[in-house]
Formats: C-alpha cells, sequence, structure tokens
C-alpha cells in the first residue's frame, strides 16, 4: 500500500478526526428521527381532528373555511400539547394539504358508495 495512502488512513481514523465525524452523524440520525416522529404526529393529529369536525359540525353551525379555521385552531393546540412546541409554518401548510386531501378522498369514496358499481 502507497505510504500516502497509509498516512491518509491515519488522519481519517484518528481521534480527532472520528469523534468529531461521530458526533456529526449521531445529530444527522437524531434529527432525522425527530423529524420523522413529527410528520407522523401532523398526520395522526389531520386524521383525528378532520374527522372530529366532520362529525360536529353541523352542531356547532360551521361550514366550508370556518370548518378550516376550526383545524388550524385545534391542529394547533394538540401539536402544542403533543409535542411542546409551536408547529412551523411548512407544518401547518403540510397539515392543511393533507386535511383538505383526507376530505376529498373520504368525499369521492361516499360518492362512489351512493352510485353504487358500474352497470
Amino acid at each position: 500500500m502507497p505510504s500516502w495512502l497509509v498516512n491518509a488512513v491515519k488522519i481519517i481514523t484518528s481521534d480527532g478526526v472520528m469523534e468529531p465525524l461521530v458526533v456529526v452523524l449521531v445529530g444527522y440520525a437524531v434529527r432525522q428521527l425527530n423529524r420523522s416522529h413529527r410528520q407522523q404526529v401532523i398526520s395522526d393529529l389531520v386524521i383525528d381532528i378532520v374527522d372530529y369536525i366532520e362529525e360536529h359540525y353541523e352542531e356547532w353551525g360551521i361550514r366550508g373555511s370556518k370548518k378550516m379555521e376550526r383545524f388550524l385552531k385545534l391542529f394547533g393546540e394538540e401539536f402544542r400539547r403533543r409535542l411542546g412546541a409551536n408547529p412551523t409554518q411548512e407544518e401547518i401548510q403540510a397539515a392543511r394539504i393533507k386535511a383538505e386531501g383526507y376530505v376529498q378522498r373520504a368525499r369521492r369514496q361516499q360518492m362512489n358508495m351512493t352510485l353504487g358499481p358500474p352497470a
């Protein structure tokens, strides 16, 4: 093995290089795990809150954009309760998009069930 390669391996595997590298990798892994956990919380909250609103919106007397306002209020409260921090604007936007998609899929399924199979 060439001497320059031996020296490069010694430098790369030295404590002065390996310790910070391990710290960076562990930090990255923790950040990714936290991001994954936050995304799972968002997904769970969206489904639960949309279902809750769909069950109660008539008795509350709300429709249209008022339902989304109620969703965002409940989402923010529940997010803070579960994670101890406010959602970021990106997380709020992602939750809004997921909620709208969830409602649209539910409506399409309901329409398909009422229409029945094609003749």
